[in-house]
């Protein structure tokens, strides 16, 4: 189980709508395996998870015109070619990606519950209502750190929905805006949405905003245009004159890398003796695993040595 409270949500309500049930009466989560009983053991597991996050994302999005969440039923289907759907208050998903991706499931399961939860009317704003279902499971369930939300560098590029949305209302929470998930979500299930909500909040339009997050994280992930020296607490990397990058602690050579790929914000080394990778970015060292990429150090470039 993971949580987590960004900074700007009030500690004690967060407290009490991650911990206590939902205020009203909680509905229950039924997982429905029979059409692949070879995924029944992950159907307990799961079953579990959502006794512990449906009311939570109930209270977490809780309104005044919300009295009691419903019951649900989660199918399992081995013919559904698409990750899941909720309809109403049924969620269907794909067995076959149960079996073959069990832990992204269960964050697909925790999106579909928040979609449950908003019980939107038609014709709302698609890229706030899976915005803010990603962002439930990405920032809060899953505790990811703003950084690894997607940017793409473009007007309006809010509204490419899911992931890129919840990354830039978790900044909105985070500084902003705090507490306008739960403000946009209530307007939603009202059909009262107006995008002036954003400028009431902010003093600043919505575009506005989105230009700002832009610009923040621009500013925090490009390299700069300098780069033959990045230093940690450790030691430091640094660009050899045969174009290698060294690892050094103090003036002690440690290893030896290629460099095999650049952008604007990251370069990447490869040594072909480990079979090791790591990605020297604006703030940190990302080590590359069968998991993915993890942050090995935290340091910065310098400059002019």
């Amino acid at each position: 189980m993971s949580g987590f409270a960004p900074r700007g949500f009030s500690v004690f309500g967060f407290l009490v709508a991650l911990f206590c049930g939902y205020l009203g009466q909680a509905g229950t989560v039924r997982i429905d395996s029979s059409a692949a009983p070879s995924s029944s053991a992950w159907s307990e597991s799961a079953t579990q998870l959502t006794r512990e996050w449906y009311p939570r994302l109930g209270n977490l999005l809780a309104s005044s015109d919300m009295v009691r969440l419903p019951d649900v039923v989660i199918r399992l289907s081995t013919t559904y070619d698409g990750v899941a759907a909720a309809s109403g208050n049924t969620i269907e998903m794909s067995a076959k990606r149960v079996v073959e991706l069990p832990e992204d499931s269960r964050g697909v399961i925790i999106h579909e519950l928040v979609h449950v939860v908003q019980a939107y009317p038609g014709g709302s704003e698609g890229w706030l209502t899976e915005g803010i279902a990603d962002y439930l499971r990405c920032a809060i369930y899953e505790a990811l750190p703003l950084e690894q939300f997607p940017r793409p560098d473009k007007e309006r590029g809010y509204r490419d929905s899911y992931k890129v949305a919840a990354g830039f209302l978790f900044w909105l929470e985070s500084g902003p805006a705090p507490g306008i998930v739960r403000q946009v979500n209530a307007a939603l299930r009202k059909g009262a949405y107006q995008e002036s909500v954003f400028k009431e909040r902010t003093g600043r339009e919505l575009d506005q905003l989105w230009n700002e997050y832009r610009a923040v994280f621009a500013r925090a992930t490009t390299l700069p245009s300098v780069t033959k020296l990045w230093r940690h607490s450790k030691g430091t990397f640094e660009l050899q004159s045969d174009g290698t990058w060294a690892e050094l602690e103090g003036s002690k050579k440690i290893w030896t890398f290629q460099e095999v790929g650049r952008s604007a914000s990251q370069i990447e080394l490869l040594d072909p003796s480990r079979n090791l990778r790591l990605r020297l970015l604006a703030r940190e060292v990302r080590l590359g695993n069968n998991n993915g990429w993890s942050v090995l150090y935290r340091g910065e470039w310098v400059a002019n040595e």
